[in-house]
């Protein structure tokens, strides 16, 4: 199950950037999303920032003012249950 690749689709309930306090290419995003048709099944997606489509998108998640946003992102599960997405659509 850890190396298929899955697509979750959800809203996004929380979200940061770490290390806390830096927003750039470089730093690494955190969504909790609730996927769509099980919202109270939580997921943590873990993406590159670089994988966010511009840089005021990059601070909003940052800053956690996206909740509710819709998110779509492709990617594995890792050991820690997390995902670990290779690709991020997100859509304000």
């Amino acid at each position: 199950m850890m190396d298929a690749e899955m697509v979750v689709t959800g809203a996004i309930i929380d979200s940061w950037v770490e290390p806390a306090g830096s927003v750039s290419k470089d730093s690494r995003l955190v969504l909790q999303v609730a996927p769509q048709g099980r919202p109270k099944d939580l997921l943590i997606v873990e993406a590159e920032a670089s994988l966010v489509p511009d840089r005021g998108w990059l601070e909003d998640l940052g800053e956690n003012l996206c909740h509710g946003s819709p998110v779509a992102a492709v990617g594995r599960l890792t050991l820690r249950g997390f995902i670990s997405a290779k690709s991020l659509h997100l859509v304000r």
